[in-house]
Formats: structure tokens, C-alpha cells, sequence
């Protein structure tokens, strides 16, 4: 046990406060990939060659799948 608490004397645990987090590399991967879209039926991001569009009610909604997108059709009726 001796071992154990000797280590943990050895980590020493660092606060960062929200004003210190440097939001440009949290943030860089998304921006050097290409624009994630997030499916408006499901939540889940949708990357540019999967995306479907579709249009309701003069607004466009982008999906994961077709599936999403017929199940949203599906809600507004």
C-alpha cells in the first residue's frame, strides 16, 4: 500500500477553468475536415458524402440516412 500512496502524493491534478480553454485547438479537427452535418431526425453528425436533404415546409433538414428522413416526414403528419 506504501507503493500506491506514494504515487498518488506524486500526481498532481490540474483545474482548468472554461476561461482558460483554448478553443481553437478543441476545435481544429473539425475545422481542417470537411463541414459535419447533424441528422435533424436522430442527433448523429452526418458527413458531406452520406448526407440526404430534404425539403419541408420551405426549410431544409439534413438526415443520416433515408430512413431518418422518412421517419421525420412521418412525425410532421
Amino acid at each position: 500500500m506504501e507503493e500506491d500512496d506514494k504515487i498518488a502524493e506524486d500526481v498532481e491534478e490540474t483545474i482548468v477553468e472554461d476561461s482558460e480553454v483554448d478553443d481553437e485547438g478543441f476545435v481544429k479537427g473539425y475545422a481542417e475536415e470537411e463541414e459535419v452535418f447533424e441528422c435533424a431526425e436522430c442527433g448523429a453528425a452526418v458527413k458531406e458524402e452520406k448526407k440526404v436533404v430534404k425539403e419541408f415546409e420551405s426549410e431544409s433538414y439534413t438526415f443520416c440516412s433515408k430512413d431518418c428522413a422518412k421517419e421525420f416526414e412521418e412525425s410532421l403528419g
